[in-house]
């Protein structure tokens, strides 16, 4: 079981990806459509409606008579660049995203202004309202400086980030300063912003976690987040609960929010007696191993667990966790390419870049039992 996508997906990932990846290159002619319809075994029209949204994105031109060509730059755009990355230093997904996007940046000409607002000079560790203290100055340092474009991920687990995320990418845009956002929106869902969104198919590392657990034979899997998550785990409690509504057949699923080091927290898990846990990324699968193996339970053997992120963390623990990588660099790679294009027609629509997950086994999940 697995969650299927479209042939118009496949194409427009196929080539989005050629086209980041370097495959295909500024100005170069990219397969026909005809290509495309044998390649992919679907209709004109389909290949069409692939083609003409990944127009719309910024990657490609159509010309009439003489087919699809990736787009090429204009070479007048702003070299200032601005990051603005709450978690970058204390979070390590974050770190190979940062590392990517100043590469690309120096290779499209592109001056990059990166300061850690996560480490403050008293050495002390923020707490979310210094990250959202510290990230509006950043915010305001930038509009003075004048920057074209700033990459901006969002700040999470606080009562107030919404409200704070909104202030700072309004900030941004009213300044005249192109906004792409890393890794979740400043909205929850239903609700999109207008700026463009990089970051991993979310609704389907939800799926796959639980795919992957009922796939192992589990019947009664819990969802564990901490509390006031991101709007991503949002996403992927969609995903996991589509999952397991799919099997039906007695399979049952609970979604847990709070401290998973907690007493309280893992009382209430183990009461609904599961055979598996889809944690809401590696941090949190870590957190809940050490109190389920204090407690004398067997991972994997009376509870499979899996995680996101493949940080390094999943391979350091007591019982190495299973977990869903990110593909940073990709991540980085296609930020870059967005705010080029955001930065050339800011009345270019918003789109959304979700890049697929790759899954990790080890011992946590049992499949190498």
């Amino acid at each position: 079981m697995t969650a299927k996508k479209t042939k118009h997906q496949k194409i427009l990932e196929f080539v989005r990806q050629s086209i980041i990846g370097g495959t295909y290159k500024a100005g170069d002619r990219l397969p026909t459509d005809g290509q495309l319809m044998r390649q992919f075994s679907t209709s004109r029209p389909t290949v069409a409606r692939a083609m003409r949204d990944l127009e719309m994105e910024g990657y490609l031109e159509r010309r009439a008579g003489s087919g699809s060509f990736v787009r090429v730059p204009a070479q007048n755009k702003p070299s200032l660049i601005g990051i603005l990355l709450p978690e970058v230093g204390s979070h390590e997904l974050f770190q190979p995203i940062a590392s990517e996007i100043a590469l690309q940046c120096q290779k499209h000409n592109l001056s990059l202004l990166w300061a850690d607002n996560s480490a403050p000079a008293d050495g002390n560790q923020l707490n979310t309202d210094d990250f959202e203290k510290t990230s509006l100055e950043l915010c305001k340092r930038y509009i003075s400086l004048g920057v074209a474009g700033v990459f901006f991920s969002p700040v999470e687990f606080s009562e107030k980030m919404l409200d704070a995320n909104r202030e700072i990418a309004e900030r941004l845009d009213s300044a005249g300063i192109s906004v792409v956002l890393l890794d979740r929106d400043i909205e929850r869902i239903p609700k999109r912003s207008r700026f463009d969104l990089i970051g991993i198919d979310n609704f389907r590392a939800g799926f796959l976690q639980a795919d992957h657990l009922l796939g192992l034979g589990c019947k009664r899997i819990a969802y564990v987040s901490r509390e006031i998550p991101a709007p991503t785990i949002d996403i992927r409690i969609n995903g996991f609960r589509q999952a397991i509504e799919a099997v039906g057949n007695g399979h049952q699923s609970k979604v847990f929010f709070g401290n998973p080091e907690e007493e309280q927290l893992v009382s209430q898990i183990l009461a609904f007696k599961p055979d598996g846990i889809v944690a809401a990324n590696d941090t949190t699968a870590a957190m809940i191993l050490r109190p389920l193996l204090k407690r004398g339970i067997s991972i994997p053997g009376d509870i499979r667990i899996i995680g996101v992120d493949d940080v390094k963390v999943s391979s350091l623990t007591s019982v190495p966790l299973t977990s869903l990588r990110q593909p940073c660099r990709a991540i980085g790679s296609a930020a870059v390419n967005t705010m080029i294009r955001r930065i050339e027609n800011r009345k270019m629509i918003a789109h959304d870049i979700l890049l697929d997950v790759e899954l990790i086994v080890r011992d946590s999940c049992g499949a190498n039992s």
